[in-house]
Formats: C-alpha cells, sequence, structure tokens
C-alpha cells in the first residue's frame, strides 16, 4: 500500500510540475501578445477526446498558434483559453502517447465565445500531425461522440436533435423511437417486451423514484421533451451500474448549458378530433387543478379522519361527515377545448464574470383528451371455449391535463482538475377526468348507470450534486449525491351507481357500492450516493482502465388508501334524485337519519423501507488495439421492509433480504474503423415492487380489479446473453443487428381471475421463463439514388421476440397456460420513418410508424384464457420551417390513424376505446 501511496503521490508531484511550466508562462503579463486592454478578444471552450472511445483525455496542451496564450485540458478533457484575440484563431493541441493536431479556420467573434471540441488519435494510429478546418473537426468529434458506437455496453440513444424533429411532447413518446423500446398507457416503458418491473429509470444517471401505487415504474410522461438533452437505453448491465434491470437502463438527461449565451420561447396550439366542440363528460374543478397542486377542498374530511370507526358513532358524527365532505358526485358536461403549451429556456457559460456554466428551463403544457366509444366488461366461460360477458358498460371518458417542469442546472470548473455540477428538476403533472357509463351488471341482474370523478396529480424532485477530479494523469474520482422525492394524490375520487329498480327508475345503490370516496396520498423520498474511482494502467493513451466504487440508497416511502362508503337509508324517491342532493344539507340536517359512512375493510396503507448497498470492481482492457474487455461483478445486498395494515384491522408485515453477486463479461472487438461486434454475458435481478409485497387489498368498484399484494414473492435472478454486430458507414448512418436471450428465475407474473362480477388479481412467482429475440436498426441516407434524394434519411427498427414463462401452478390458482409468454411481451415492435432536411437544417419533415404485436395484459386462470392487448398501427408527423430572422414554425400530428385500444379475452373485448387525432401548430424563436 506505501508503494502504491508513494507511486501516487510522485505521479501527482511531476504532473503538478508540468501544469505549472504549461500554464504559468502562459499567464504571466510578460509573455501575453502586444496588445490594449481593450483590443477585442473571446474565449475558445471544449473538450478534448479520444478518437476512439470519446473519453476525456486530462492533461492535453492547447496552444493559441502565433501566441504564447495557451493551457492544459483537466477533468474529463475540458479545457478553456481565455482572452484570446479575435478573428480567425489556429490551435494546436499535443498529448504524449497521441498524434498532435492542429485546428485552422476557427472564427472567434470579438467578446464572443467559441465551442471547440477536438478529437486525438493515438500515435500507434497517426504517424504525422494533422491538421484540419475548425469544421472538419466539428465532423470528426461528433462521430467520436456517438453514444451508441463508443459506448462500453450496448447503447440506443435518442438525442435533442432527433426529439425537435418529431412530435414528440415528452420523453415516454421519444423514447418509444428506440429500437425494441414499447411505451403502455402511453407513459410506461417497457423493453425488449419485458414488463415495467425490468426496466429502471434514471434522470441525469440518478434513479428516479416511482409515483406508482402498484408499478415499479417511472412514467415519462412526467418530463417534457423541451427539457431534454437525450434519452440514452442501457440494454447490458455493466458493474457500475445498479444491477436491478435485465430490459434495460433508461437514462433522461436534462440539457446541458450552450457555449454561449442563449434563449428560447416555444409555443403551440391545437386539439384532438374527438374532443373539440364535442359535448363530452369533464371533472367539476375545486382548484389549484390548472397547476398541480389541489387545495383543501379535497382533502379528507375532520369529521372523518378523526373518527373511530371500530367504536359506536353518532348520527351527527355521520351528518357531520356528509357536511364535510366536498358533495361533489356528477360529471359536468361541456364542449371540448383546445390544447396549448408553452416553453422558455436561457442558459450560458459565465455568471458575474465567472466561468459557471447554466441553463434554466421552464414548460407548460394543457390538453383535453377522451376516451371515446369506451366499453369495459367482465366475463366468464361460455360454450365452445368463448367468453360469454357477465357485466358490460358503455360510456366515455373526459380528461383535462396539465403538465409542467423546470429545471435548473448549474457546472463549473475549480481549478483545472475538478468539475463541479448541480442538477435540480421540477415536474408535475395532473388529470382530472370523468366517465360517465351505463351497461347491465351481472351481480345486480339489472342495468346501471355509474359516474367516476378522479384526479390524480403526480410530481417529481430531484437535486443531484456531483462532482469529478483529475487527480493527475492516472487516477479520477467521481461522486454524486441524489435527493428525490416522489409524490401521487388521488384525492376525492367519487364513485356513484344508480340500478334500476322494479319500477323502471333509477336510483342510488343501497349497498357500499353505491357511493364511495377514495383519498388516495403516496410520498416517497430517495437519497442515493454513489462513488466511483478510475485508474489508469499502463500508458494513458491505451485506455486501460481499473474502476471501483461503492453505492448507497435509501428509500422510504408511505402510501395511504383510504376508502369510505356513503350510504343512504332514504327512500327510493330521496336516492332518485343527484348524488348531491342524497348527501346534502336537507338529508344530514340534525334531526336527520339517513346517511351513515363506512370504511372499506379491505382498503388499506402501507410504509415501505428499502436500504440498497453495493460495491464493485471492473477492469476495461485492451487487447490490442482492436479488442476491449470489460469484466468485473457486483456485490448488491437489498433489505426491504413494508408494514401493511388495512382499515379492517388487519396488519402484516413482509421482508426482503437478498445479497447478491452479478459478474458481467463484456468483448468489444472493432473489425475495422466503421465496424464493432459486441458480445456480453452478464447477470441482473428483479425485486417485487412495494406495493406487491404488501397482502393489502385495493378493490375498485363495479366492474374493477381488486389487487392484492404477496408477502411471500422473492426477488428474480437473470442471466443476460447478448450479442450486436454494428456498422457506421457514414456519419448519422447506422447498420446494426443483433441477439439477446434470457433466463429468468422465479419471474413475478400478475394473474387475474374472474369471480361474480369482477375480477381478482395477485401476483406470483413462476418457476422460471426464457426470454429470446433478435433487433435489427438501419438509419440511412438516400443520396445514393440520386440528388433529389440527398435530404432524405430513412431509418427503422425491428425487434422480434419470443418468450416461455412456467409457472408454479400450486399456489392456489389453476392458471389458464402452464407455458406461455411472459406479461408484457409482444412478439414483435416495428418503428419506421422518412425525414427529409434542406441543407442549412432549417427545414424539416418526418413523418413516423409504429407498430407493437400482441402482448398479454394479464395472465388468466381457468377456465378464462389471457387477457390480450391488441397491436395498434400508429403514424405520426411532424414538420419544421422558418419564418423569419430567428422564428421559426412547427405542425404536428399524432395517431393520424385512430385505431382503437383492444384488450381481448378470448373473444371478449373486455376493455377498448378510440382516443382521436391530435393536430397542433406553434412557433419557437432563439436568440
Amino acid at each position: 500500500m506505501r508503494t502504491y501511496v508513494n507511486g501516487v503521490y510522485r505521479s501527482a508531484r511531476r504532473s503538478m510540475l508540468a501544469l505549472s511550466a504549461a500554464v504559468i508562462p502562459a499567464l504571466s503579463p510578460s509573455r501575453l501578445p502586444a496588445q490594449s486592454a481593450d483590443a477585442p478578444s473571446g474565449k475558445i471552450s471544449g473538450r478534448i477526446i479520444d478518437a476512439t472511445t470519446g473519453q476525456g483525455i486530462a492533461a492535453a496542451g492547447i496552444q493559441v498558434v502565433g501566441t504564447t496564450i495557451g493551457t492544459q485540458s483537466g477533468v474529463d478533457g475540458r479545457y478553456l483559453l481565455g482572452r484570446v484575440p479575435a478573428g480567425t484563431v489556429t490551435i494546436q493541441v499535443r498529448r504524449i502517447g497521441y498524434g498532435p493536431k492542429t485546428i485552422t479556420g476557427i472564427m472567434l467573434p470579438a467578446g464572443g465565445s467559441v465551442e471547440q471540441n477536438v478529437s486525438l488519435t493515438t500515435a500507434e494510429l497517426q504517424l504525422a500531425a494533422v491538421s484540419v478546418t475548425a469544421a472538419k473537426e466539428k465532423g470528426t468529434v461528433n462521430e467520436a461522440l456517438n453514444q451508441q458506437r463508443n459506448a462500453t455496453n450496448a447503447v440506443n440513444a435518442i438525442t435533442a436533435e432527433q426529439i425537435a424533429r418529431s412530435p414528440d411532447s415528452d420523453a415516454a413518446q421519444a423514447a418509444q423511437r428506440v429500437s425494441g423500446v414499447t411505451v403502455q398507457d402511453g407513459k410506461y416503458l417497457q423493453v425488449r417486451g419485458l414488463g415495467e418491473r425490468y426496466t429502471t429509470a434514471s434522470l441525469n444517471g440518478a434513479r428516479i423514484p416511482s409515483p406508482e401505487p402498484e408499478r415499479k415504474v417511472v412514467p415519462l410522461d412526467l418530463f417534457p421533451a423541451g427539457l431534454l438533452q437525450d434519452v440514452t437505453t442501457t440494454k447490458t448491465f455493466t458493474p457500475d451500474q445498479p444491477g436491478d434491470f435485465a430490459g434495460a437502463n433508461v437514462n433522461i438527461r436534462t440539457r446541458e448549458f450552450p457555449a454561449r449565451r442563449q434563449i428560447n420561447y416555444s409555443t403551440s396550439f391545437g386539439g384532438n378530433t374527438r374532443v373539440m366542440g364535442q359535448t363530452l363528460p369533464f371533472a367539476p374543478r375545486a382548484g389549484g387543478e390548472l397547476v398541480g397542486y389541489a387545495n383543501s377542498a379535497r382533502s379528507l374530511p375532520q369529521a372523518i379522519a378523526q373518527a373511530n370507526f371500530l367504536s359506536n358513532i353518532s348520527q351527527s358524527q355521520y351528518n357531520q361527515m356528509a357536511l364535510q365532505q366536498r358533495n361533489v358526485w356528477n360529471a359536468a358536461p361541456r364542449a371540448g377545448g383546445m390544447n396549448g403549451s408553452f416553453g422558455a429556456s436561457t442558459g450560458g457559460n459565465t455568471i458575474l464574470g465567472k466561468r459557471i456554466g447554466y441553463v434554466l428551463s421552464g414548460n407548460y403544457g394543457y390538453s383535453e383528451e377522451v376516451r371515446s366509444d369506451e366499453r369495459t366488461a367482465v366475463g366468464n366461460q361460455g360454450p365452445n371455449n368463448t367468453v360469454v360477458p357477465l357485466t358490460q358498460l358503455q360510456g366515455e371518458t373526459g380528461r383535462s391535463s396539465i403538465q409542467w417542469g423546470g429545471i435548473a442546472n448549474m457546472s463549473t470548473l475549480v481549478g483545472r482538475g475538478n468539475r463541479l455540477s448541480l442538477n435540480t428538476t421540477l415536474t408535475r403533472s395532473a388529470d382530472n377526468e370523468a366517465r360517465s357509463d351505463r351497461g347491465f351488471d351481472e351481480n345486480l341482474n339489472d342495468s346501471i348507470i355509474r359516474t367516476t370523478l378522479r384526479y390524480v396529480e403526480r410530481g417529481v424532485a430531484t437535486a443531484n450534486l456531483q462532482g469529478e477530479h483529475q487527480l493527475g494523469e492516472r487516477n479520477r474520482t467521481a461522486w454524486s449525491a441524489t435527493y428525490g422525492n416522489t409524490t401521487r394524490k388521488e384525492p376525492d375520487r367519487s364513485d356513484v351507481v344508480y340500478s334500476r329498480g322494479a319500477n323502471g327508475q333509477f336510483s342510488l345503490l343501497g349497498s357500499l357500492d353505491g357511493a364511495r370516496r377514495l383519498y388516495f396520498d403516496l410520498q416517497e423520498t430517495n437519497n442515493t450516493v454513489q462513488v466511483d474511482h478510475t485508474i489508469n494502467v499502463g500508458a494513458v493513451s491505451n485506455q486501460n482502465t481499473l474502476k471501483f466504487g461503492a453505492y448507497l440508497r435509501a428509500t422510504d416511502r408511505t402510501s395511504q388508501a383510504p376508502i369510505f362508503a356513503f350510504i343512504s337509508r332514504a327512500d327510493d324517491a330521496v336516492r332518485a334524485q343527484s348524488p348531491d342532493v342524497v348527501f346534502g344539507a336537507t338529508q344530514a340536517c340534525g334531526s336527520c337519519a339517513q346517511i351513515n359512512v363506512q370504511p372499506i375493510g379491505q382498503a388499506g396503507s402501507y410504509t415501505a423501507a428499502d436500504r440498497t448497498s453495493a460495491a464493485y470492481l471492473m477492469g476495461d482492457w485492451g487487447l490490442g488495439s482492436r479488442v476491449r474487455v470489460i469484466a468485473g461483478a457486483r456485490y448488491e445486498q437489498a433489505k426491504i421492509d413494508v408494514n401493511s395494515s388495512t382499515q379492517g384491522g388487519f396488519t402484516a408485515v413482509a421482508a426482503l433480504d437478498n445479497a447478491d453477486v452479478l459478474p458481467s463479461l463484456l468483448i468489444n472487438t472493432r473489425l475495422t474503423d466503421n465496424q464493432n461486434l459486441r458480445f456480453g454475458i452478464t447477470r441482473t435481478l428483479a425485486r417485487p415492487e412495494y406495493r406487491e409485497l404488501a397482502p393489502v387489498t385495493f378493490r375498485d368498484v363495479l366492474g374493477g380489479v381488486s389487487v392484492t399484494g404477496n408477502d411471500k414473492l422473492r426477488r428474480s435472478l437473470i442471466d443476460n446473453l447478448d450479442l450486436r454486430w454494428e456498422a457506421f458507414p457514414n456519419p448519422g448512418e447506422v447498420f446494426s443487428v443483433g441477439v439477446f436471450a434470457k433466463q429468468f428465475d422465479r419471474p413475478i407474473e400478475r394473474v387475474e381471475s374472474a369471480t361474480s362480477g369482477a375480477y381478482q388479481a395477485r401476483f406470483q412467482n413462476a418457476l422460471k421463463a426464457v426470454n429470446i429475440g433478435a433487433e435489427l436498426e438501419a438509419r440511412k441516407q438516400l443520396g445514393f439514388l440520386g440528388n433529389w434524394a440527398a435530404p432524405f434519411t430513412a431509418f427503422s427498427n425491428v425487434t422480434i421476440m419470443k418468450s416461455s414463462v412456467d409457472l408454479d401452478t400450486l399456489q392456489a390458482l389453476t392458471v389458464t397456460d402452464k407455458t406461455r409468454r411472459l406479461v408484457g411481451q409482444a412478439p414483435y415492435v416495428v418503428n419506421a420513418g422518412l425525414s427529409y432536411s434542406n441543407l442549412s437544417g432549417s427545414a424539416n419533415a418526418t413523418i413516423l410508424y409504429n407498430v407493437v404485436g400482441d402482448r398479454i395484459f394479464a395472465a388468466g386462470v381457468a377456465p378464462l384464457p389471457n387477457i390480450v392487448e391488441r397491436s395498434r398501427n400508429v403514424i405520426d408527423m411532424s414538420l419544421r420551417f422558418p419564418v423569419r430572422g430567428s422564428l421559426s414554425g412547427r405542425v404536428d400530428a399524432r395517431n393520424l390513424l385512430d385505431a382503437r385500444y383492444r384488450f381481448m379475452q378470448g373473444n371478449l373485448e373486455r376493455e377498448g376505446y378510440n382516443a382521436g387525432r391530435t393536430i397542433s401548430a406553434g412557433l419557437s424563436w432563439r436568440q
């Protein structure tokens, strides 16, 4: 150890001496070019990177030719040249082990700044000095920085430029353009046909806690597209990543600061063809819904919160409960309106004369949506293996939604060897919807009318502090500390059911299902700390590294979901009136005894504590100039405790405590300068979601699904095999073919069974499962067809998958198929598109196509078949064009085919609706 420390000390001392020798003369006033104090000058900044790997190169010397102005690159290869004479500038870059490079034709405006990244090639591949123009070097750097080409593992990314050329309004819509990625319910990502439990999401490299009560997934529609730098999907595991994913890790990077100060504004307006001008049911507002913070009118009434339902409740208390609750039960039909959004951002690299990069950005959007011709059904076994409907309802849902978000990111260099960054994000969304439907209910053996008012608000707030420290030539330490807070509230949801009596008149049900209020509140905090240290071994230009680190995450969640039934004892004449009359002041007077309030015994709450710690060791080693081996292992321990209780007094405790070693071996071969071959064999895992471990039932109103957790669930282990060939024939072009295979031990599956008039869902561990598939991706510029086709680029990705799961039928369930596909797995996913861009890039158009094959939404229990979400063909279009000066316009169209959403159970449409086409137009301005 002493020898190692002395070696590090000597290396650091030599680096400091070399740094002083290079920098002090450059900063000495006597050595600066003779120019007056007010002579026009500017700044040049950027990164020095390895042309092969895209990694930053520290301790490279950068010199302004013809002057004594110079500096050395620091952490991550970053550099800054100040007081450079304005005009046409030439710089020269040198680094031991790399061929020198001269960049000519850098146009530096007086008082301005220019970003100039430079790529260096190792000396063994470049024998002579190279001189290139700044414009040509930009293309070389873009090629070196291509994430898919230079990543250690298998990576696909959607950049800000690609997002800008699509009609995508949030991260979920953008991510579905990635090979093998599908999006469920417009927000939940699934990769390679695996359910959302196998996909993790990160924001600027830090885990995002999930705001969903029953899903281990982050709804990516929380993040507006205007805040994004890129969305990267990593499909193979390396030990420096958390091990709980098998499908992918999706990392959302918010916008980085520009090289010079910028200001951007954007606005759009439009509407849905099935919404605008159509009379639809909408939910009345209580205040605060338009900003995603509902006011106290929706809060749980004090009379209910303070009541002890296990003891006697007086009639006056019941009456106070009715008087204090927000007495709104009915939808408010009105004509649908337009959608609109507004965004603004600014960024730069100087604050009060200090070198501090910053970006501030905010977006707000309002939209109205519909589920038109909405049908739901509950079925049972019929003759000849058919499914006959027991309960059938038809109606529609009207929804008004808001989404807003903001980021404030800052970064600065402290000296040349230290970089500090602070990334803060706040996003908020809210859906206020009303659903009205009617039909036949099997339990009541009669017709019913049902109305649901539902308001849901979700929010994610994160603060991420990162540091990078270059410790001499060979040592680099990076660390991050992240705080995350996630909320999901569904306050004051109301469900009312009217049934037809013998006289043909509809009146409020007098049972627990007649009128209900739900007050749901989920709060989760997440604190994460990670430290990584990288040591360069051998010649720096060989990029051979040894990397090790530690990781700690502490998550605490509280979920409360009390449900109360409001029961009326009034006669049929009163119960035939509107619910606001049935539970209004006339029925809750001092002498009235018509109202009773009861908690739903099965409904409940839970708390969860998750402590995950990990340590890892990995090496990245070159075998010659074309083969790199990345090998290592991660030790990860997770302790999860879930305490649950129901309103009926039942309590339960569930615990999960596992320690796992997760090995990883990747071999990347550079077949030619433009071709890679990647091989990987890894082990990952998947843990149950907290709610899945809580044996508490959440029960919907008539026709809904009652979901019960399972405290006996175990974590799943997944062995992964990946092989991919990639070719990059020209800048912006790619061809790749890959195959993958995954073997699961004890995968977690959701199964559903039908009882009288309703569905029961629970979770169980299957015995094992296998998932195999192939991925093909192509992006090709069409100029080879002739000059007329030069502005066009065609692109497509196709994923073909097959899975099989063996279920453990000894867990009190007789499943429909003992061997079937994994829940959520589609047999194929196809994305395709054609884009046009003029020579200047100021005008472009894109048409996009997407289809996902039939996938199992929920596994059935005999004698009923599985519930399958049918495939839909989706076409979107986008157009960008200049208007005048810095003003540009856009026209977007989504879901042009308006294909129906259909969830089938055999021949029965269990759920179905149409969402309509969305058309929008907008303007943006940049300074």
